[in-house]
């Protein structure tokens, strides 16, 4: 089997830029009886389940979907907690809480000192809640500034103009020859399904070391080993990023918003992929930047 993209990821590292300075912009949030999605320039940054307190300031690092320089914009959805059947009841918690803070700091410079030098360029606070409400929507924008300029999706089509069905037929395709190569366990085709995504997520993060690349792959062969089967589940087709990124994510439920390719590993566990393709240009292939 050639080992042409496997090289081309190991060597990912020579083309990574570092600068004098290198930020990394995070999310941190303390949240309280608070189901909640975080999307970043319009792209599913995660969801997080469950009541109870964070235990302390949490973050979540989002240099990957900060494609250059300017105004960028954060969402915060808030839904309802989970029954016992894990179906989300029909109101919001009023009890709920949410801080939420984007900083950023050079991680070479200043993760030795705890992150304490961190600089804050937004804050928002969820006010009380005083009467039923069944979610919540939160937007603010906040400026970043990065050495780097990705194109990641930027130049993509616009795919809320495309035929929904036709569409979300294609990436269930796609999805599905994804989803043979890691039953099949075949390596080389998933490095080049994730080429671009992984020198851009590399230069995002300033990772210019060898064993930084080298760990990608060595990741990806242990999930393959890992991995005892694989099946794609039920989801909803998901348009991101003003209609450039589109994906197929789990809707409801224990899995919501996992990619739908699961794998079964030793002890019960699972591991989910989620593909976030884009259009490159008018009839070509979708293919995967995130």
């Amino acid at each position: 089997m050639s080992t042409e993209y496997r090289d081309k990821i190991k060597n990912i590292y020579k083309n990574v830029k570092s600068y004098d300075y290198n930020p990394i912009y995070q999310i941190r949030f303390d949240k309280y009886n608070c189901p909640v999605e975080f999307y970043i320039n319009d792209i599913l940054v995660i969801y997080l389940s469950g009541s109870g307190k964070s235990a302390g300031e949490q973050h979540i690092e989002i240099p990957q979907y900060i494609l250059k320089s300017g105004i960028q914009t954060i969402a915060v959805k808030i839904y309802p907690l989970l029954d016992k059947n894990k179906n989300f009841e029909k109101f919001v918690s009023r009890d709920v809480k949410l801080k939420l803070r984007i900083v950023y700091g050079d991680y070479e410079k200043e993760l030795k000192n705890g992150a304490k030098n961190f600089k804050e360029v937004l804050s928002a606070e969820l006010p009380e809640i005083d009467q039923d409400i069944p979610f919540i929507e939160l937007k603010k924008e906040f400026d970043a500034i990065v050495p780097y300029e990705l194109e990641g999706w930027s130049n993509g089509n616009d795919l809320s103009k495309e035929d929904p069905e036709k569409l979300e037929q294609e990436v269930k395709e796609r999805i599905k020859e994804i989803a043979d190569f890691y039953k099949n366990k075949n390596i080389e085709a998933l490095a080049k399904e994730q080429y671009n995504r992984s020198k851009e997520i590399e230069q995002s993060f300033y990772m210019n070391k060898k064993e930084k690349s080298e760990e990608l792959i060595n990741e990806l062969q242990e999930a393959l080993n890992e991995s005892k089967s694989i099946e794609i589940m039920d989801g909803k087709m998901k348009l991101m990023a003003n209609g450039k990124l589109v994906t197929i994510l789990v809707n409801d439920g224990t899995f919501k918003d996992q990619g739908v390719i699961r794998s079964r590993v030793e002890g019960g566990y699972s591991d989910f992929y989620p593909q976030y393709f884009y259009r490159p240009s008018p009839g070509a292939k979708l293919e995967v930047i995130r």
